[in-house]
């Protein structure tokens, strides 16, 4: 399950269980996916123990936003603007990733720092501008907008350390900031530090890449 979902989970008080698939069952797991594709989440009634599943990272973040009542409004106008942060961010996101699998150690070096000098400062100015309120992107309330700005921020913690745009352009980008120091104050801040799970992966830095531990 991606951050930004299990941040929604755990901002709504709700049960979840994270479940890993191993490599080696992946091709066969695989052929049990609507799409061929994770993350999927398994919604589970409590009350008869009947099963739905989701699928596509667009779709889960949307079902999960409506669940815990993290849309920024009533109207379908309102819902489609936090969708299409998510979009954005989704789309940067989708800019760094490939640097990741690149051959050699020297072409990932090179593109992530091109990413912390151009790629992500660049989006970021984009989202400072679109801000609408003071402590977040839709006034005074917690959406999932918000965690997915804070799950890019755990998230370059993670690979940048202290080169993480999101801290050392932090005078550029005051909304952004406080949407993240808001958001660490509270129960996703609480997951962030105490129970986030990277499974098999950490991240080298002196690779530029995760790997098994």
């Amino acid at each position: 399950m991606q951050r930004a979902a299990v941040t929604s989970h755990e901002c709504g008080g709700a049960s979840y269980k994270n479940v890993f698939i191993d490599y080696a069952d992946w091709p066969t797991v695989k052929d049990t996916k609507s799409f061929g594709k994770v993350p999927n989440l398994v919604i589970v009634d409590e009350s008869d123990g009947s099963r739905k599943e989701l699928f596509e990272v667009g779709a889960i973040d949307a079902y999960l936003a409506e669940t815990f009542d993290l849309m920024p409004g009533p109207t379908p106008f309102d819902r489609a603007e936090a969708l299409s942060v998510l979009s954005a961010l989704y789309d940067l996101q989708n800019k760094i990733i490939p640097a990741y699998f690149f051959p050699t150690l020297h072409e990932r070096k090179t593109a992530h720092e091109k990413h912390i000098a151009e790629t992500i400062p660049t989006y970021l100015k984009y989202h400072e501008r679109f801000v609408r309120g003071e402590t977040y992107y839709f006034g005074d309330k917690m959406t999932v907008a918000d965690l997915k700005l804070y799950q890019m921020y755990l998230w370059f913690e993670d690979i940048y350390l202290e080169k993480n745009p999101l801290r050392t352009h932090a005078a550029a980008f005051p909304k952004l900031t406080r949407i993240i120091d808001s958001l660490a104050k509270g129960k996703a801040g609480d997951y962030a530090r105490n129970r986030r799970d990277f499974g098999r992966y950490k991240w080298s830095l002196e690779e530029w890449k995760w790997i098994f531990h």
